[in-house]
């Protein structure tokens, strides 16, 4: 009977103990990050190029408004609006009441000019008797001389007003516009036509002051008119600006097919750029009552620097001063982000945090199976005085 209670009394203390060690056991410790974890790299060497989009006006590279060189009555016209000409070609014929005048003045000056040579020779010959003095055939050769320089000029002016009745194309090119009809009375003021050059055409257009510091004549800029893209070279660049305020230029495109004269064009033209630039991507950059900032990546706090921006595209930012290729620029966001807050870079801190959260892990495991362990022992130690009492009983 004694034997029985003592059996009882040890399962009494297995079972307290068990309790007690069900109670005492640690729970496991998990450690919960905090800190921000964030993306880092490094500044690049990139070229940044910004362009903006213009309007242009299509014309001929070369262009001549025909006039006459005298007035009088078209007789007859010789083309039409459209029409392909070359250099020489004949235009329109005029008819002038001044070189019926010239031809009058022309043929004087040769009735004029043979009285002249006949007195000259009547008078060398008078001379050479002895008739005349030398004084007198002195006077008769200035006489034909000048006449003979009048009827030259009288007969110049003739040849000249003769050749303008006849109104010519100065060059090669189709004719924009048709200015006279016949039995028009025209004068030295009067547009017979208008030629666009047959050659390249070109387009102009203004620019700002900002562009005007970039752009150089032989740069490309790409033209675009019904969903077709032409590229153009800069060939002329205005030093003073236009009543608009803004700089003219001039761009020549020799592949035209399909552009004509008039047309207004869309171009596109580098505004500004920087050839590789320190850059940072944008959405790195904050602000600060203006000033840009970043924050830089230094033995794990966050440090706000502020930076010299320069120009930036919708992907990257240069960047002036401030920062050089080996700076650590954090370039993801979060709102946890403040100056010299503490943070994790991804790939990096994350492999450390993990291995402590492991230990830590492993030592409240140790700790439970010790407890185990005991408690089983223990319970081993009980069983043969519960047998014992049986037996005895």
């Amino acid at each position: 009977m004694k034997k029985r209670k003592i059996a009882v009394a040890a399962a009494a203390v297995v079972l307290c103990g068990l309790i007690g060690m069900r109670f005492l056991q640690k729970e496991p410790v998990f450690n919960y990050e905090t800190r921000p974890t964030v993306r880092v790299e490094n500044p690049e060497r990139r070229d940044i190029v910004l362009y903006t989009d213009l309007t242009g006006l299509i014309e001929p590279q070369s262009r001549a408004v025909v006039m006459p060189k005298m007035a009088g009555e078209v007789l007859e016209v010789y083309f039409q609006a459209g029409d392909t000409v070359t250099a020489g070609q004949a235009l329109c014929r005029i008819d002038s009441d001044a070189l019926t005048a010239l031809k009058l003045q022309t043929e004087a000056a040769a009735v004029a000019l043979d009285n002249a040579t006949n007195t000259a020779n009547r008078t060398a010959a008078l001379y050479s008797e002895g008739f005349v003095s030398q004084e007198q055939m002195e006077q008769a050769q200035s006489a034909l001389q000048s006449a003979r320089i009048s009827y030259e000029s009288a007969k110049n002016q003739y040849d000249l007003q003769v050749e303008y009745t006849t109104v010519t194309a100065p060059i090669d090119g189709v004719i924009e516009s048709r200015g006279v009809e016949p039995h028009d009375h025209i004068s030295t003021s009067t547009e017979v036509c208008t030629i666009s050059g047959a050659s390249q055409l070109q387009v102009t257009f203004g620019i700002t002051e900002k562009i005007h510091r970039n752009m150089e004549t032989g740069d490309t800029v790409t033209l675009e008119k019904n969903g077709v893209t032409y590229e153009g070279t800069v060939t002329e660049i205005g030093t003073m600006v236009n009543a608009s305020g803004l700089y003219d230029v001039r761009a020549v495109t020799a592949d035209a097919g399909g552009l004509t004269t008039g047309m207004r064009v869309k171009l596109t033209v580098v505004m500004d750029e920087a050839d590789q630039a320190l850059s940072v991507p944008v959405d790195a950059v904050s602000y600060d009552d203006g000033v840009p900032f970043v924050y830089c990546y230094a033995d794990g706090i966050a440090v706000k620097t502020d930076i010299e921006a320069g120009i930036y595209d919708s992907e990257w930012l240069e960047v002036l001063s401030g920062l050089d290729e080996s700076s650590r620029v954090i370039t993801s966001w979060s709102n946890e982000l403040v100056d010299q807050a503490e943070v994790l870079v991804a790939g990096e801190d994350a492999a450390g945090q993990a291995g402590a959260d492991a230990a830590a892990q492993a030592g409240s495991d140790a700790d439970g199976q010790a407890g185990a362990d005991a408690a089983g022992q223990a319970g081993e130690g009980a069983a043969p005085e519960t047998d014992g009492a049986g037996e005895d009983r």
